[in-house]
């Protein structure tokens, strides 16, 4: 069984996107020309299966069964996502063959649905790039005949489902960096902020709980993994105190021993100080 880490931004977009309503509004974002597009023209497809085969992306939309769009959630820059998408892309094209019955070993060509992959980046922007390619993770100059496009999402217009998603983000992070001690008041001060601004207001009010469910567990996850670093930190730095007092000690034993006419070889065997530190011992 893997080990799933909850992250609750991604868990809020997996959520949001569950619906249709809004799964709709996502895809008239990315293509306003689909006036007509409906919510029965939205199929969810996402790949959640992670006990069987630990692979699993944040959303999956077909189209009147031609178009699939696998879709990210990032708060931090991950340079493998156009290899991450690939192997989603091959998943899901391996169900969408299964459910269809369709079969490869004919002489007939096989047409499949035609793909699009964001990532919808809710971090700051800097010199990321507008897409990430697949042919980057290859040698330079190679002749590779495989090649990925990643379109990279950084913002929305004011008011559509990308910008708000954006910005619930935002005030999230803002609120949980001002209330660090407060786990319950950010997540209650990030909704309060949301629902005054129109970010995602409608959403929030009917998945209330739910939310502040997930965001909660997410929140206090992220307690739990800061407080074991520390642990460690510490117990790495008393590591690092001990042996460099235990290092001291030995050097003193080595001038005791220098002193009382013991030689090199018989030093290093009672203080267990290599050769070259002896020697210098000698020399000062």
């Amino acid at each position: 069984m893997c080990n799933i880490k909850r992250r609750s931004k991604d868990s809020v977009f997996t959520t949001l996107f569950s619906h249709k309503e809004y799964a709709l509004q996502l895809f008239k974002v990315l293509h306003p020309e689909e006036e007509d597009a409906t919510e029965k023209d939205i199929e969810i497809i996402t790949i959640d299966n992670v006990f069987t085969d630990g692979i699993y992306n944040d959303l999956g939309l077909m189209f009147r069964d031609r178009l699939i769009i696998l879709a990210e959630a990032q708060s931090t820059w991950n340079g493998n996502m156009a290899v991450r998408s690939l192997l989603y892309l091959s998943e899901t094209y391996k169900r969408y063959i299964g459910k269809n019955g369709i079969s490869l070993f004919t002489s007939s060509t096989v047409q499949l649905p035609v793909p699009e992959i964001y990532v919808i980046y809710t971090g700051d922007r800097g010199n990321h790039p507008d897409e990430i390619l697949l042919s980057e993770h290859f040698p330079k100059d190679s002749a590779s005949p495989l090649q990925l496009r990643v379109k990279m999402v950084y913002d929305g217009r004011e008011g559509d489902i990308i910008y708000q998603y954006i910005n619930f983000c935002r005030v999230f992070d803002d609120t949980r960096r001002k209330y660090p001690e407060s786990i319950v008041f950010a997540v209650k001060e990030t909704f309060r902020i949301c629902c005054d601004r129109k970010l995602l207001a409608g959403f929030l009010k009917e998945h209330e709980l739910e939310l502040y469910d997930i965001m909660y567990d997410f929140l206090y996850n992220e307690e739990y993994w800061r407080k074991l670093m520390l642990r460690d930190e510490r117990m790495k730095a008393r590591a690092e105190g001990l042996a460099e007092g235990a290092h001291d000690k030995a050097v003193e034993t080595a001038k005791s021993a220098i002193a009382m006419g013991l030689s090199v070889e018989q030093t290093v065997k009672l203080t267990g100080l290599t050769a070259e530190e002896i020697n210098q011992l000698m020399q000062n």
